[in-house]
């Protein structure tokens, strides 16, 4: 028999399976309803002008839409690309684009160029469950910054940093922020925040990642300048993707950051595919050129508010008084906060078993072993038919659980 512990890597030990993909497997059955993928609906997808798109890039440059192509991406798309950041207020060019099989392996390669095993990094409480893996495969050891209505509060992170220091600790390299639309909670980060912050990155010389994948995906209130916006010190390291307003399984992000930290970033990719998939660029491209991504973008915008409504206005009909939500103004996600002696994780496998419906319990995505009475709710991939029912049913489940509680807590009183 082989020892298989014995063979692998020190930093296997940090690799932990994700909570999404175990309440996938619980949610696999065809009658349970879902809310744990932060997935686009299928009615999202443009396959009448994708297969146009298809068959004019095949008829027209078949030779390099099927070839190989250059690990930073396709000219192209690079241009275009940077073209949209600068539209949004963020100088660059193309030179400073690097495209990636979805923003997941930016974050892979920027932990990969920055952290040192035990290096302390910076991260929201809660944080993205993608973000946290990518650095633990390289053992990075965690620092949560709570997070309220307006995002990260940077006035905690102030105190942890200024602490940090007086005592001669090592400083942090990395933060890592999800600011608009926050995956799990839906909060977007104030742009009061977003000032300090880059403030305090200036000060205390680390670097931040503004992972922005649900930007575009804004349904309600004003749109928040990117925090790479300010960044005159080049401290910003932004990722875009194409997943939530194009297609997902195209698998097609990009990093925006300074030439030095693009040419490593590059040459750390080489080391891991060579390159992007060539056909999607081409695709990405041909879809943008034909003017087709900004009127696709405003239907996703209606078809997500539609779906966002449905669910809050089904939670505020179904949720015990005693269950709380955010209400994001974009993105794929509500963020649900139970009774304290609830948990979640522990609740998970019940409520797939007797209401036939499936989440992702909120503790996954703490690094301090908090949130353990919360719950990620994703209203972007279900039918509007299953979202109600599926907000009916988990709403009942709440209300069962929350009244077992109520009776063996009123047994005990009568007991004693």
């Amino acid at each position: 028999m082989i020892n298989w512990q014995g063979l692998y890597a020190d930093r296997v030990a940090e690799m932990r399976a994700s909570d999404i993909r175990d309440a996938f497997r619980l949610s696999e059955q065809p009658d349970i309803i879902s809310f744990a993928g932060g997935f686009p609906t299928s009615e999202s997808f443009p396959t009448e002008q994708l297969m146009a798109d298809m068959q004019r890039v095949l008829t027209q440059d078949a030779a390099s839409a099927l070839q190989y192509g250059p690990t930073e991406g396709i000219l192209e798309l690079r241009k275009v690309i940077a073209q949209n950041m600068c539209s949004e207020g963020v100088e660059c060019t193309y030179e400073n684009i690097l495209v990636t099989n979805g923003s997941q392996q930016a974050l892979d390669l920027i932990c990969k160029l920055f952290i040192n095993p035990f290096d302390p990094m910076l991260v929201e409480l809660p944080a993205y469950i993608g973000g946290l893996n990518a650095a633990l495969n390289y053992q990075a050891r965690f620092i949560g910054i709570p997070l309220d209505n307006e995002g990260l509060n940077t006035q905690v992170l102030a105190e942890q940093l200024a602490n940090m220091q007086s005592i001669g600790t090592r400083m942090p390299k990395l933060i890592y922020v999800v600011p608009n639309f926050h995956n799990p909670t839906g909060v977007t980060m104030s742009q009061q925040r977003r000032e300090h912050l880059l403030e305090l990155a200036n000060h205390y010389n680390f670097l931040v990642i503004e992972d922005n994948p649900y930007g575009k995906l804004r349904y309600e209130g004003n749109t928040v300048p990117h925090i790479k916006v300010d960044d005159t010190q080049q401290r910003v390291l932004y990722l875009g993707s194409y997943s939530k307003v194009f297609l997902p399984g195209l698998r097609l992000g990009w990093v925006v950051a300074a030439k030095p930290i693009i040419q490593k970033m590059t040459v750390a990719k080489q080391g891991t595919d060579l390159c992007t998939n060539t056909l999607g660029q081409k695709l990405a491209c041909e879809f943008t050129r034909t003017g087709a991504l900004e009127p696709h973008a405003v239907k996703l915008r209606q078809i997500y508010r539609r779906k966002r409504d449905l669910a809050i206005n089904a939670m505020q009909k179904h949720f015990p008084s005693s269950v709380h939500w955010t209400v994001p103004q974009g993105g794929f996600f509500t963020f649900v906060t139970l009774p304290a002696w609830m948990d979640a994780k522990a609740l998970l496998a019940q409520a797939v078993a007797e209401e036939k419906v499936a989440y992702v319990p909120g503790g996954a995505f703490y690094v301090d072993n908090s949130g353990k009475n919360t719950i990620r709710l994703a209203y972007s991939q279900a039918s509007d038919e299953d979202l109600l029912e599926g907000i009916t049913r988990l709403g009942r489940f709440f209300h069962k659980v929350i009244a077992s509680q109520s009776g063996q807590t009123g047994a005990s009183a009568r007991a004693c």
